[in-house]
């Protein structure tokens, strides 16, 4: 690594560094990635630390005793350089626009079947109505939510982990301000069909919403005259119903339907963190 090499890598590092303050200050994304932070942070020490001995290196290069530091020393800070700045970007990446993750529910079957892999955008989102979006769970937000799914368990049942926060992958069916009303079911008087702004929604798969009369409360307890209130917006999930036979292969799978707003309520603005806008395998857009 040359002087001149060594000095603009400092100025690129000072740059993502400077970047990602603004970047934070302006919270251009509601998800909070600790270890994001973590990584860029010590990328950036890393980073710095190379080239200030890189530098360092080049102005006593006659000091240094011959030997293998001497032959490949500058080409190892040439590979911490080039690995610290590119954790750099991929965090930031992470931390501020795009983020990997996997489906590990049935409520969007089959536009998402647990196990796929899916690309998540959370920078300066802002939820529309149909966006597959990500939603942030935490007990006191949802206390509707039971205890145990926020128990992570292995293929045996036995707990492996209890989490604080967890995450639901739901579609946007109803925003602030929309018109939200019931219709009873003709076939069935202790159920109803949801309706918004004076239409029955549909899954993807062409199902009606159906809700149970004993839940409706729990949508009611958000809308003011009718109205859904300001900052809440209702989320449900592709599977609407549940399904005894796969709509894809026709298979009989004895699905149950989707855990949504029907059963916990409204969602609340800030935690929408994301919309999901890429399946990785298959591979293809989301819509």
């Amino acid at each position: 690594m040359t002087l001149k090499k060594a000095y603009k890598t400092l100025i690129l590092t000072i740059l993502l560094m400077m970047l990602t303050v603004v970047l934070y200050a302006y919270h251009v994304t509601k998800l909070s990635l600790q270890w994001g932070m973590i990584g860029l942070t010590v990328s950036a020490v890393v980073s710095i630390f190379t080239i200030i001995l890189s530098i360092h290196q080049v102005k006593h290069v006659k000091e240094v005793k011959l030997g293998f530091w001497s032959a490949h020393r500058f080409e190892i800070f040439d590979w911490l350089t080039f690995l610290s700045i590119s954790l750099m970007v991929i965090f930031m990446i992470f931390s501020f626009a795009i983020l990997p993750s996997d489906v590990q529910q049935n409520s969007m079957y089959p536009t998402l079947k647990p196990g796929e892999r899916i690309i998540i955008n959370h920078f300066l989102y802002e939820p529309e109505r149909g966006d597959v979006i990500i939603i942030e769970i935490t007990k006191d937000a949802y206390p509707l939510i039971s205890a145990d799914k926020y128990i992570e368990r292995d293929s045996h049942g036995n707990i492996v982990t209890t989490h604080d926060m967890i995450y639901f992958v739901k579609r946007l069916v109803a925003l602030p301000g929309d018109e939200v009303d019931f219709i009873t079911d003709p076939d069935d008087s202790n159920q109803s069909f949801v309706r918004i702004n004076g239409e029955m929604i549909m899954s993807p798969y062409f199902e009606y919403y159906i809700i149970q009369n004993d839940q409706m409360s729990i949508i009611l307890a958000w809308l003011d005259d009718g109205i859904l209130i300001d900052g809440m917006y209702l989320a449900f999930g592709d599977n609407a119903n549940g399904f005894e036979f796969d709509p894809i292969t026709g298979e009989q799978i004895n699905l149950p339907g989707s855990f949504d707003s029907r059963g916990f309520g409204a969602v609340y603005d800030e935690d929408i963190i994301g919309k999901v806008i890429f399946r990785l395998w298959p591979m293809g857009v989301v819509k």
